[in-house]
């Protein structure tokens, strides 16, 4: 974040954070209510970054094996650096999730592979998570311990590290199992949509062939010990023996005590969700929750008032289908737990609407594809074709929840026409957009308050 001080940014501050701040000034696409935004950064972190509130109010950030650090909640960010063991290694990799530990204590989570295999491809399915352990607030770490099993190929969704009210660390994890693709990598189609009569990348793994499952590792001293949750792989499972579909990159928060909602990514058009009632130990199965979704992953949180926030990749399948996919990042709050979702806000979108209706339960997949030389063109629905005056991709949001404010980066690519050389060209200067927003605007600009008619169903019933 390279000390993120633009004249806007010292303006806001001069003004007690009553103006939004930019690091750079981009013309944006639809947002809602972007008058109340206290910051926005633009930077090069892509999807890696993970946040988490010290000891004192500091926040710490943590992407890849950069760090940075903030001390009036995220309007300003000191430059990058390096952290490294007590061995002199660098502290994190990919995926990284922060999560803060007894007293100041902090600890990271992130994807690593064993060294010592004689060959890429061993060394690549040998992918596995470990976890640093600091005891003064992230300045110095101590050696990582490994956390998930060997033998079974794992990745981690960056920013997903949860410390339940007992002090548990549960971390949600991902397998993946069989062929990456075909030998030469030509078995997948790329996806994409003409823009100005161009063609752009719209996504980066719409067809991946592997399954996917999902479990969960947990540790109940600060990280440096695990176990696994005792059920196994979660999976869709929707006709016993002959209907299984793959889910990935959960991320997952505390609805009460020791009950956790987990949340997925599937290609079904719905995020799906899981609950655990012994605090991370077993797992229902999933299910598609009631939000449309593209096939990317979201962040679940819990607010200072109980009341949960999701921030997710929103798109119906008719704008899948389309090649509306990876355009639009939402929010929505549930107050009663999980199961009914308010407040629909646009944190980024190209496309209108803050609330899209989830069509069925089915693959969605854009019909506008590129195909690899060899291969048959594809049969296409006309009504699912076209060109588009302008393009954005975005996704793969981080979520950091403080007293009265909320931290979302997303990954953030633009795609525009370059006059000076008559052709698109995709922004250089950052990958990722930040924005600070007070908790109010995830309410509607209003102050978060119960919903009468769900109060009831959160109260026991009476004896």
């Amino acid at each position: 974040m390279n000390r993120l001080r633009s004249p806007l940014a010292l303006l806001a501050l001069s003004l007690g954070c009553a103006r939004a701040a930019q690091t750079q000034n981009p013309p944006l696409v639809s947002m809602t209510r972007p008058q109340e935004v206290l910051a926005t950064h633009f930077t090069k972190f892509g999807h890696a970054s993970s946040f988490v509130e010290l000891e004192g109010g500091r926040i710490l950030h943590a992407a890849g094996t950069s760090f940075t650090t903030s001390d009036d909640g995220g309007l300003t960010w000191s430059k990058a650096t390096q952290r490294k063991d007590v061995k002199g290694n660098p502290v994190g990799g990919g995926g990284a999730s922060l999560v803060r530990l007894a007293g100041r204590g902090v600890g990271l989570a992130a994807m690593k592979q064993d060294t010592g295999l004689p060959t890429l491809e061993e060394r690549q399915w040998s992918g596995h998570i470990v976890f640093w352990r600091s005891e003064d607030g992230g300045q110095t770490w101590q050696e990582p311990v490994r956390a998930t099993p060997a033998g079974l190929q794992t990745h981690l969704l960056q920013d997903v590290a949860l410390r339940t009210s007992t002090g548990r660390i549960v971390l949600p994890v991902y397998a993946a199992f069989g062929q990456r693709a075909g030998p030469d990598n030509n078995e997948i189609p790329a996806v994409g949509r003409l823009v100005k009569n161009q063609w752009v990348s719209t996504n980066a793994h719409f067809h991946d062939p592997r399954f996917m499952g999902v479990y969960v590792v947990y540790s109940d001293d600060d990280g440096r010990t695990w176990k696994r949750n005792k059920d196994g792989l979660l999976y869709i499972l929707h006709d016993w023996s002959t209907n299984f579909d793959k889910v990935n990159e959960p991320s997952v928060a505390e609805v009460g005590p020791g009950r956790l909602l987990m949340i997925m990514r599937s290609s079904l058009n719905r995020l799906y969700q899981a609950w655990s009632n012994d605090n991370g130990v077993t797992w229902t199965r999933p299910t598609p929750m009631s939000l449309a979704a593209t096939e990317t992953p979201g962040q679940i949180r819990r607010l200072p008032n109980g009341h949960l926030l999701i921030v997710w990749n929103q798109e119906s399948d008719e704008e899948v289908m389309r090649g509306f996919n990876r355009t639009r990042i939402s929010a929505a709050i549930s107050r009663n737990g999980g199961s009914v979702w308010e407040f629909f806000q646009n944190i980024t979108s190209l496309l209108p609407g803050t609330r899209v209706e989830p069509g069925p339960v089915r693959p969605a997949r854009p019909v506008q594809l590129h195909f690899s030389p060899g291969q048959p063109a594809p049969e296409r629905d006309g009504r699912h074709l076209g060109d588009s005056d302008g393009w954005i991709r975005t996704s793969y949001p981080s979520v950091l929840v403080t007293k009265d404010r909320v931290l979302v980066a997303h990954t953030y690519s633009r795609f525009e026409e370059d006059p000076a050389k008559a052709q698109l060209a995709s922004a250089e200067s950052y990958n990722q957009v930040l924005r600070v927003l007070p908790l109010t605007w995830f309410y509607g600009g209003k102050e978060p308050a119960a919903n009468p008619q769900l109060k009831e169903a959160l109260e026991p019933a009476k004896p």
